[in-house]
């Protein structure tokens, strides 16, 4: 379907590969699909007569075809300098990769270049990387996004020590497999291309490469293109689409420019998720944010794109300064950048010496690299060709997510010797003591989800985690880890405090919790006959850790639900009761009251009531503490207790006094007390809203009705 639309046209908007699904000419014919492609070749061709190209923001007219989305995959060249592998993407795709001055004067690939090349509706994208020893930085950054490696060695050199460190490097990032691209070959005769056939093979044979198809090309006459380009099909095919859903778009910069009119434009290969124009986006490390005002795919002008396509975003509100290679575009979410990353680690065979803590590295992750130094090693000094967990501490911020592949460098001598899978970006660092248990750490496939969750949940302790925290730090949209969530609540593995949102603890926390809780309840209330129990505030915060005091009424409740406490007036106290009280302590109390009810204004203290109860003073003392925190006795002035049906019997005599107003003396006069009691009853009354203080005199505020 044919729309015409006002919009900036790019001179690189049109090409002749757009897969078509409709069975109408721009002219409203039906036609079959071999003679619609012909139509709309002609149709572009005679459009690209009358539209001007130079100007990447220009508005013009275009055409746009709306279609079915296409399987996307990103193939990545590998392999020496001057084996090829710009002149075979060349012949592929029909596009030069070296687009640099320097690049076509010397003959040799310098930096990243990129081709596409769309068959039976999967659409190929091609990085190609430099060869060179000095630039294999370069290459890691180009190949940090790729699905399948294309190896290319020439049969005139056979294997070079750039074809096995970048056979490394890619093993090394995870790619599961790709092809062999056997150039030159029209500079050899057959037999020495069987022989080199049979070299790549045995270098292939202990990697996931081995048994990948291997074709025997030549750029130069076009010997087995065509055939390479249906292996290269074929094994797309194969590829496990990434993944879109549930996930944020994210994609690493590997390259940045700024054109007039339209400002900054940075490439990359789109790892995840999906974005359109007009979106929001935040640049990391730097955390910076930007809006998308374009988006460009090999030329062609989208308003939405997605995981595994080579994306240029043409960025509203950054200047080109302040973006770089290896930054990464995200959409917003809760990530954070780290510098001390948990990895599972694999030091190559061909490693020149054993790795320890503290030895200094380079580390290279997607686009970028950093200087890092080696913290926590499970096992040390790690051997070459061996396994272990490390903890690396990096010097510049860098965000990671669990799954995310490493190459590790050294600076000097300077040679790819280890990689490994980031397991966790946020993992405290381990006591050195304790690293050999860093090999117990989860998997980070997403069936392990369940597993990995609950052992960042129980790390945390009683301080919990909510959804959104774990999500950040997966690399998620929250809706993504409600079923490995579910499923551990249903298990009974974890529980969900009633915050907002909730925080989720391991249940063994909260049992643990209940047991302490229960125990320490026991132990504060042991030897008081009467008590009207512990101040919540001061009971939980000898339960809980710092982290978790925030949680601390949540818990209460929690262990208020399973019976372990109850809650009273602020108060903890044993489990169904509002106080704590043993059966000689109550006869007591039910004395102590009644002598201070009796006794009126006359109130003996606590030390003249133990005398007079004959009991032990210590009990006393705290029967009128409980006494006072029920509300049934007052204390004045931190001195007097009052019985609270004394007090409000006075409040109910001033109310029905016959006056306005009054003064102290007429006071005292009236409930015949001393001034010592007089002023603090009156501050009492005031407190009360009985009297309201006017200079030396109460004012009476009498009750409407």
């Amino acid at each position: 379907m044919l729309v015409q639309e006002k919009v900036d046209f790019s001179s690189h908007d049109l090409n002749d590969d757009c897969p078509l699904t409709t069975e109408r000419c721009p002219h409203g014919f039906e036609v079959g699909h071999r003679d619609l492609e012909l139509c709309l070749k002609r149709f572009f061709s005679h459009l690209r007569s009358l539209c001007e190209h130079e100007d990447f923001a220009k508005p013009q007219t275009r055409w746009t075809v709306y279609h079915e989305p296409m399987r996307h995959v990103v193939w990545g060249t590998a392999g020496h300098i001057d084996h090829g592998k710009t002149t075979l993407v060349k012949a592929l795709t029909g596009t030069d990769c070296d687009r640099l001055p320097e690049e076509r004067e010397r003959g040799i690939t310098i930096d990243l270049g990129f081709a596409q090349l769309s068959e039976d509706e999967i659409q190929l994208h091609f990085v190609d990387v430099p060869g060179h020893e000095r630039l294999v930085h370069t290459m890691i950054a180009g190949a940090s996004g790729i699905d399948l490696a294309l190896l290319v060695v020439a049969a005139d050199e056979g294997v070079m020590p750039q074809t096995r460190e970048h056979l490394d490097v890619i093993r090394l990032m995870g790619v599961p497999g790709g092809a062999v691209a056997l150039t030159k070959i029209d500079l050899m005769d057959d037999d020495l291309v069987e022989l080199v056939t049979e070299e790549i093979r045995e270098l292939l044979a202990p990697t996931a490469f081995a048994g990948v198809p291997v074709v025997p090309v030549s750029g130069q006459t076009g010997t087995g293109i065509s055939e390479l380009r249906r292996v290269l099909v074929k094994q797309a095919g194969g590829i496990r689409p990434r993944q879109v859903e549930g996930r944020p778009f994210r994609e690493p910069v590997d390259r940045v420019f700024s054109l007039t009119g339209a400002g900054t434009v940075v490439t990359g290969t789109s790892l995840w998720g999906k974005l359109e124009v007009g979106s929001d986006v935040r640049i990391f490390p730097h955390d910076t944010t930007a809006r998308v005002r374009r988006l460009h795919v090999h030329g062609d002008e989208r308003g939405v794109v997605e995981a595994g396509e080579r994306v240029a975003i043409n960025l509203a509100g950054l200047s080109r300064e302040t973006v770089s290679r290896g930054d990464q575009i995200i959409a917003p979410g809760p990530w954070e950048v780290t510098q001390l990353v948990t990895v599972g680690l694999e030091l190559l065979a061909t490693a020149p010496g054993p790795l320890d803590e503290g030895d200094e590295i380079e580390v290279h992750a997607l686009a970028a690299r950093v200087s890092a130094r080696v913290d926590r090693l499970s096992a040390r000094p790690l051997a070459p060709g061996s396994r272990a967990t490390a903890q690396i501490s990096l010097r510049q911020p860098m965000l990671l997510f669990p799954g995310d592949r490493l190459v590790l460098r050294r600076p000097s001598p300077v040679n790819t010797f280890a990689g490994g899978r980031v397991l966790d970006a946020h993992l405290r660092r381990w006591r050195r003591r304790d690293s050999a248990a860093l090999v117990r750490l989860p998997d980070v496939q997403k069936n392990a989800w369940p597993e990995l969750l609950s052992s960042w949940i129980d790390r945390q302790g009683l301080a919990g985690l909510t959804v959104l925290a774990m999500a950040g730090r997966l690399g998620v949209f929250e809706g993504a880890i409600e079923a490995p969530l579910g499923r551990l609540l249903e298990e009974r593995v974890i529980e969900a405090l009633s915050t907002e949102p909730p925080t989720f603890v391991m249940t063994g926390r909260i049992a643990d919790l209940a047991v302490e809780a229960g125990e320490e309840l026991q132990r504060r209330l042991a030897g008081q006959e009467v008590s009207a129990g512990i101040p919540a505030r001061d009971f939980v915060g000898q339960l809980l850790p710092r982290s978790a005091l925030p949680l601390a009424e949540f818990f209460l409740e929690e262990l208020r639900g399973r019976g372990t406490l109850e809650l009273s007036e602020g108060r903890v106290v044993p489990p169904g009761k509002e106080s704590h009280m043993t059966a000689a302590g109550e006869a007591l109390t039910r004395k102590v009251e009644a002598l201070y009810r009796n006794a009126g204004f006359d109130a003996p203290s606590p030390a003249e009531a133990a005398d007079h109860l004959q009991a032990r003073l210590a009990t006393v003392e705290g029967i009128c503490r409980y006494l006072t925190q029920r509300h049934r006795l007052v204390r004045l002035d931190g001195r007097f207790l009052i019985h609270r049906a004394v007090m409000d019997d006075m409040a109910r005599q001033v109310r029905a006094w016959e006056v306005d107003d009054f003064a102290v003396g007429d006071f005292k006069g009236r409930f015949d007390l001393t001034r010592k009691l007089a002023i603090p009853a009156l501050e009492w009354l005031d407190s009360e809203r009985v009297t309201v203080r006017h200079g030396n005199r109460r004012k009476i505020i009498r009750r409407k009705g």
